[in-house]
């Protein structure tokens, strides 16, 4: 249990600096974001929502698409069915122009009996997709 509470405030000093990166456009604040994520996530193993935050923060932010996959595809190897992982890494496929894999991330994702407030924007981006595969 105390792993976890330091883990937790270490993600929360994460938070704070992807939030001053984000409101001031600092480059730097987001690298110290993802070095504070990935120290949550080695102090505790089992907070994947730290090494989700991390993975979202390099494709989102940074744009580190090829690193943001790479923690995807490790959160996914501990649980094929984790919707956020899912959906985020397919977003990244799908800026890299890695179109059917971000297409089988996309359905695998709507498979799911999960709902959110997400769902009717991902099968937008679900058709967009199958289109743009289906003309390749």
């Amino acid at each position: 249990m105390l792993r976890f509470i330091h883990a937790w405030l270490v993600y929360t000093w994460g938070g704070l600096h992807r939030y001053f990166g984000n409101k001031n456009n600092m480059v730097s604040e987001h690298e110290r974001a993802i070095h504070y994520f990935a120290k949550a996530y080695q102090i505790d193993p089992t907070f994947r929502a730290a090494r989700l935050q991390r993975a979202v923060l390099l494709y989102r932010e940074l744009r580190r698409h090829q690193e943001a996959v790479a923690e995807f595809d490790a959160l996914l190897d501990g649980d094929r069915t984790y919707a956020a992982a899912l959906l985020n890494r397919g977003l990244a496929l799908q800026e890299i122009g890695r179109y059917p894999e971000a297409l089988a991330d996309i359905e695998q994702y709507l498979k799911l009996p999960e709902k959110d407030d997400y769902r009717e924007e991902v099968v937008r981006i679900a058709a967009f997709l199958r289109e743009i595969v289906s003309e390749s």
